[in-house]
């Protein structure tokens, strides 16, 4: 009975390192939003996920060693940044998308109507579905499969245990998805708005009796609606290149894969 606690102890020290690098990344993306016990299931998630990533550890069964040398604060604490920054990599696209329905719920007129995400917040409504949207294409798209081989291949091209220090620079690179990701998608909408503003401004004008505040807000509400249906499938294609590019970055950029 003894052997056996032993051995337990040994492959959960082995896994200790792993386990907070998935871990943070689970806890940092937005894979599972509005998830009743949402912690528990991304870190339960992170440990099956880490169990099943054993074949690709560099270590034994019988007898368990650690193999990527004794766990201390340090290599935790670097572990569970390398975790995050990775995680946050893919909220960037999440972020972008919010960004983009907060702009567009402005030029709609119904920024207003307020939506509680708890991954993000108090959103728009719009926002809530765009990033509902998102991570629809996502996961159909099959980018979680492509996120957990990117996981996978990290505990080969980067171990577990390997001091490595963020770049700055880098992170701001990427960070600057954001901007680039929410004018991608929105622009061609907020264009077509500007056109119907200054149509109803020209009538306006012409009509001087005609009260364009009621008939504005209706007529920008509609082709809001219409112009966002009919951009749907554009925008969907947009988020993909988003996710593909948050993706190409963790493994180039973060975890140095080829």
């Amino acid at each position: 009975m003894l052997e056996v606690g032993l051995l337990t102890l040994g492959w959960l020290q082995a896994l200790l390192l792993p386990l907070t690098r998935l871990g943070a990344f689970f806890l940092a993306a937005p894979l599972f939003p509005q998830v009743a016990s949402n912690v528990r299931v991304r870190l339960i998630y992170a440990a099956a996920l880490c169990v099943l990533m054993l074949p690709v550890l560099p270590s034994t069964m019988t007898p368990p060693r650690a193999p990527f040398g004794e766990p201390n604060l340090l290599l935790l604490l670097n572990e569970a940044l390398l975790g995050v920054a990775c995680g946050l990599a893919l909220q960037f696209v999440t972020a972008a998308v919010v960004l983009a329905g907060e702009q567009i719920s402005m030029s709609l007129g119904i920024g207003f109507a307020q939506a509680f995400d708890p991954t993000v917040g108090s959103t728009p409504v719009v926002s809530q579905f765009l990033n509902l949207l998102a991570l629809l294409v996502f996961i159909t798209t099959g980018g979680h499969t492509i996120v957990i081989a990117t996981m996978t291949e990290s505990l080969r091209t980067l171990p577990p245990g390997s001091f490595s220090v963020l770049d700055l620079g880098t992170w701001l690179e990427a960070s600057s998805t954001i901007f680039k990701g929410a004018a991608l998608l929105c622009a061609p909408l907020l264009l077509a708005m500007l056109s119907v503003n200054i149509g109803m401004g020209v009538l306006q004008r012409s009509t001087p009796s005609l009260n364009v505040f009621s008939v504005g807000f209706a007529v920008s509400l509609i082709a809001g609606f219409a112009l966002l249906f009919i951009l749907l499938p554009m925008m969907s294609e947009r988020i993909i290149e988003l996710w593909q590019q948050s993706a190409e970055f963790i493994r180039q950029r973060l975890l140095g894969a080829s």
